[in-house]
């Protein structure tokens, strides 16, 4: 009897072990999830990045529109020029010309001084330099000796070289400048005379109000703006 109780034990021991091998444990479903919010997250994270790369390529390609424009470049240069630095000087050789008048002829010798803001300006100034002195020549020998023998025409003549160096160094500016000036007619076309500012537009018509009043609408340009600010006369000498 015993023995036969010791077989159906074992019997039955053999069975519940063939029945564990037959249900193996299920998967868990929790792992399945985690994979697939992984792989949303990364495809998420992929399109944002790309979202944003083209957005910054954007705002860039903007940024470089907006410097090439006339009006950008030169509010910077007016930002750099309105800082406080102590002026910069620029020697000229002497200049001898013919002066117009009666009682014989006459002639000036002069040497001049111009007042800058920047390093840059005397680099430029050398680079036209032919051009520069061929229109300074021109100013100078445009006076006569009664004009010059006043404060008043040495002034005019001063400022009339500055405005003729600034307009070849810095057309853009110094036609803004001249334009806001509101001058009489005689004096733009003794400025236009001089080659200080153009005497047609590309129209072929001369300067409109039109034309003044769009430079009126640009911040307000001032001689301390300008490339040379200003010309001082070292030695001159009229006989």
């Amino acid at each position: 009897m015993a023995e036969e109780n010791a077989a159906v034990a074992a019997a039955a021991a053999a069975g519940g072990g063939a029945e564990g091998e037959q249900a193996p444990p299920k998967k868990s479903k929790k792992g399945l999830i985690f994979i697939i919010l992984g792989t949303v997250v990364a495809l998420g994270g992929g399109a944002g990045y790309y979202m944003w790369s083209q957005g910054q390529a954007e705002a860039k390609r903007k940024q470089a529109e907006l410097e090439a424009t006339p009006e950008y470049q030169l509010k910077k240069q007016m930002e750099f020029r309105k800082e406080n630095k102590p002026p910069r000087f620029v020697a000229m050789d002497e200049f001898t010309v013919n002066l117009p008048g009666r009682g014989g002829e006459h002639y000036l010798q002069t040497k001049i001084l111009l007042r800058t803001g920047e390093a840059t300006t005397e680099a430029k100034i050398k680079n036209f330099m032919p051009i520069i002195r061929d229109k300074i020549l021109l100013v100078l020998s445009s006076r006569t000796m009664q004009e010059l023998a006043t404060v008043d025409g040495k002034n005019a003549m001063a400022k009339e070289i500055a405005l003729v160096i600034n307009a070849i160094i810095e057309p853009q500016l110094t036609a803004i400048f001249i334009l806001q000036q509101r001058l009489e007619s005689a004096d733009l076309a003794n400025l236009e005379r001089i080659g200080a500012i153009p005497k047609q537009t590309t129209a072929g018509e001369r300067l409109s109000q039109t034309a003044i009043e769009a430079a009126a609408q640009y911040w307000k340009v001032t001689e301390m703006d300008l490339p040379v600010q200003g010309v001082l006369f070292d030695r001159l000498v009229m006989q």
